[in-house]
């Protein structure tokens, strides 16, 4: 049996690391295939990181640049290019682990370059003619290393998808359907190949494996029905939550959401104690308070962590516990079925703690100068809700994110897609094999039973027969006793009511010995109740101590004949079951097996109680990243791989019960006609996308190659957000602003950038971008037409912001066409254009002048 196991788990594993390397060259030729990145440019190579991305490689291109890893270290600390001409430390404003750790282990393959490690990550050999001698020997290129660990953590992803629909299913072919189901549609699970940069593609796996980590320990708590304080386990679970908020800043929400679901009563399985789930629950809330403490520790000093969204809720959920343990402690305890009352009752007084708690040590933290409300980076995801549920707009940054095509809302059509694939399709083929179990019962139900043989009766009267004399250590002579006949024949009706069907009459003989008292015991109590009469009175009286004596030996003597007496009945009995199990045939012990076989399956189904926490917290997670989905396009891969892992569950005990065959023919059916059809048509447009994005990168690449070729190497930028990112990292020119909109002076300097999209004065627009010390500023000419499409066009957004300018044109559609004082537009081609301003002094000549506005 031991190296059973030990085989299924080596094939367990061989089977996940297929998966891990399968993926890794999935992902790996999507990416070529959409980018054909090894016949690109360096400039074209980089340009394919926008928005964030591009930012955050930008600051791997600067540790790769640097000598060393220290020095690079001590650049992005004092780093004045992103946010000119202010100094900005980068590890303490952003999300740059998975960069530093990245760049670190390059440094370390580079300085040993005689390992022969860092060939492994060669650079892409080009023949374009365009490249000059430079590229032809580049070994060890930081771009194809950086990209390469990215789709490592991909792989590893796969391996936890697997790994957790394993848990939930405990058969193999649970978690190949939900890898399976993972890369066919893999383009609504993850954008790892259009995005390689993105937060998410570092942070989601140690999301995901603290997910899975915290089910495999309640499903440890649940088997072993004991728990023991782990050291060990705390430091790991801290360990993978702080690496998650490290590298994403929406971490913070999904292990709020957790804490809460986490709140929610075990008392769902009797089996488990209250007492111990309580301990697991004080040591799973400690681990998040440890967590926040060690990332604000790592980002040097960062307050972002003092108000991350789990603080509150994990104080809450540490005070639920202590509550809980506290009356479970209390004399008499209460019983289970109150106990699913109480904790239902002390779940709004859990949120309320929560709430509070958050919102006391935000003012108690800002009371004492440690915190500014400025340095709250979440006031911008508030006020989001506050714009989604009222339908209000409260800003203009807020509703220019909330018109962001990942911030928007899920299609309904799209929505209905992944619905009908992976949930109506395998449950409604397994509505179908239900519905064909119960017209089976009930065909059955409704023949007439048939008749049993003669000798088939004859065989269960004689196994009636004989066990009688076994129970009773009787022989065959006093079988014709009047009292012994009369249960012999009570004995023989139960065998006619249940059909001459030996085992259901054993089944139905057990339950009537449980409904009779057992006289024997019954005696036994009352002589133990006797003992423990005699010794109290004993000790109240010394006066009557002979008297207790000679009671006490009195029961004792008799306590000692009826042991006596037990004994040789129990020896006769064998003698008789010796004389009496020759004449049994071989049928009675392959039933007494079955029932062993029986008796192990229900023993294994009891392993897939529905009832257990770990199915409970995996369902209400997937419904919290459902909503978090249809609320925020761009958090939809969570419910999407949470939906792939559940989908595991259709193949698990918990739902085939015995009927085990049936249902592993309709496995292959419901695989078959739920993913293969949509799932390859979805594996073709990843690999065939749509063309136009080309078209759109030809233009940002004639624009960047015009500024390295013919712009200053310290002139300053500003521009859409998408693409400022992309102009920093690729000419390394100073930008004053970047795509990080929730940084509160982020947040004004772009509200002023993006003000030439406006209707205001020239006066007033120069002013605002001269503070800003801009020396060249990036148009997108599709949003300078001085026409409304739709609500989130610029010119719409800026009228309900200003309605006072609604009488005036756009700046920028004037920009674009007439000359303007202070203004010139020095580039320009389908798609963007590029505005140099002059300085004060050269505007004041200008005006004196009154030089004429000619078209360009």
């Amino acid at each position: 049996m031991h190296q059973q196991k030990l085989l299924l788990m080596l094939g367990q594993s061989l089977i996940g690391t297929g998966f891990f390397f399968l993926y890794i060259q999935h992902v790996r030729s999507v990416f070529e295939t959409r980018t054909n990145i090894a016949h690109l440019t360096q400039l074209e190579r980089e340009s394919l990181f926008r928005g964030e991305d591009a930012l955050y490689y930008s600051f791997y291109k600067t540790l790769t640049e640097a000598p060393d890893f220290m020095s690079g270290i001590e650049r992005l600390q004092n780093l004045t290019d992103i946010e000119y001409p202010r100094n900005v430390n980068v590890i303490h404003r952003f999300h740059v682990l998975p960069e530093l750790i990245i760049g670190a282990l390059y440094h370390f393959l580079r300085s040993h370059q005689r390992l022969g490690l860092l060939s492994l990550f060669s650079c892409w050999r080009s023949d374009d003619i365009r490249l000059t001698l430079e590229y032809g020997n580049c070994e060890g290129q930081a771009m194809q290393f950086y990209t390469e660990c990215v789709w490592l953590l991909g792989g590893f992803t796969m391996l936890l998808i697997y790994m957790y629909g394993l848990l939930l299913s405990r058969n193999m072919f649970g978690g190949i359907y939900a890898v399976t189901s993972y890369i066919m549609f893999h383009s609504f699970a993850s954008k790892i190949y259009e995005s390689p940069a993105a937060r998410e593609n570092f942070a989601f796996p140690a999301i995901f494996m603290q997910m899975f980590y915290l089910c495999f320990c309640i499903n440890q708590l649940y088997e072993r029905k004991a728990h023991s304080l782990s050291i060990l386990t705390m430091v790991e679970m801290s360990f993978l939550t702080a690496l998650a908020l490290l590298c994403w800043q929406f971490s913070t929400v999904i292990f709020a959401s957790q804490i809460l679901i986490m709140m929610v009563p075990w008392i769902l399985n009797s089996t488990t104690q209250t007492r111990l789930v309580n301990v697991f629950i004080n040591e799973y809330a400690a681990t998040h308070l440890m967590a926040i403490w060690l990332a604000y520790s790592v980002s040097d000093g960062n307050k972002r962590y003092i108000f991350a969204w789990q603080l509150g809720p994990a104080i809450g959920l540490f005070f639920i516990s202590m509550i809980r343990f506290s009356k479970q402690q209390s004399s008499p305890p209460l019983p289970d079925e109150n106990n699913i009352g109480f904790s239902l009752k002390i779940l709004p007084m859990g949120f309320l703690i929560s709430i509070f708690s958050f919102c006391t040590i935000i003012d108690i933290f800002e009371a004492t100068g440690f915190v500014r409300s400025i340095e709250n980076t979440y006031i911008l995801y508030r006020d989001l809700v506050i714009h989604w549920l009222l339908q209000m707009k409260v800003n203009f940054v807020t509703t220019l994110t909330a018109c962001k095509p990942e911030y928007k809302r899920m299609d309904c059509f799209q929505l209905w897609d992944f619905v009908k694939t992976l949930v109506v399709k395998p449950y409604c083929m397994y509505g179908v094999v239900m519905l064909a179990k119960f017209f089976r019962k009930w065909r059955k139900s409704t023949e007439p039973p048939e008749e049993p043989k003669a000798d088939v009766i004859e065989r269960a009267k004689n196994y009636i027969l004989e066990d009688f004399l076994e129970e009773h250590h009787i022989s065959m002579t006093d079988i014709l006793n009047k009292k012994n006949e009369h249960i012999i024949l009570e004995f023989l009706d139960l065998l006619a009511k249940c059909g001459y069907d030996y085992e259901l009459y054993k089944k139905e003989k057990a339950k009537l010995k449980k409904e009779k008292p057992n006289d024997h015991l019954q005696f036994l109590n009352d002589i133990k109740k006797l003992k423990e009469q005699i010794q109290e009175n004993h000790k109240k009286s010394s006066e009557e101590k002979g008297r207790d004596e000679i009671h006490r030996e009195s029961t004792e003597e008799m306590v000692e004949q009826s042991e006596r007496k037990e004994k040789a009945a129990n020896e006769n009995g064998k003698k008789i079951s010796s004389t009496g199990t020759s004449k049994k045939t071989a049928t009675k012990l392959t039933s007494a097996s079955s029932q062993e076989t029986r008796a192990n399956d229900s023993d294994d189904e009891g392993l897939y109680d529905y009832r257990q926490f770990h199915y409970v917290y995996s369902f209400l997670q997937m419904a919290v990243f459902t909503v978090i989905g249809l609320s925020i396009r761009k958090l939809f891969f969570l419910c999407f791989t949470q939906g792939c892992v559940l989908t595991s569950t259709i193949c698990s005990l918990l739902l085939s019960g015995k009927q085990r065959n049936l249902f592993w023919s309709a496995y292959l059916y419901v695989f078959l006609a739920s993913v293969i059809h949509p799932g390859i048509v979805n594996i073709q447009d990843e690999y065939y996308p749509n063309k136009n994005v080309a078209n759109q990168n030809l233009q940002l690449d004639s624009m960047l190659e015009w500024i390295k070729m013919n712009t200053e190497k310290d002139a300053v930028f500003a521009g859409p957000v998408d693409i400022i990112g992309t102009v920093h990292l690729t000419t390394r020119r100073p930008i004053v602003n970047h795509a990080h909109l929730e940084i509160r002076q982020m947040s004004d300097r772009t509200e002023h950038v993006y003000s030439v999209f406006s209707r205001q004065q020239s006066s007033d627009i120069y002013n605002q971008c001269s503070q800003l010390k801009i020396q060249y500023l990036i148009l997108s000419t599709n949003d300078c037409t001085n026409e409304i499409n739709d609500e989130c066009d610029l010119l719409s957004i800026w009228d309900d912001m200003q309605p006072a300018y609604r009488k005036y044109p756009q700046f920028c559609s004037e920009l674009l066409n007439k000359n303007i004082p202070s203004f010139l537009k020095v580039f320009s081609n389908e798609k963007y254009a590029i505005v140099k301003m002059f300085s004060h002094s050269v505007q004041i000549n200008l005006k004196f002048n009154k030089m004429p506005e000619k078209d360009m």
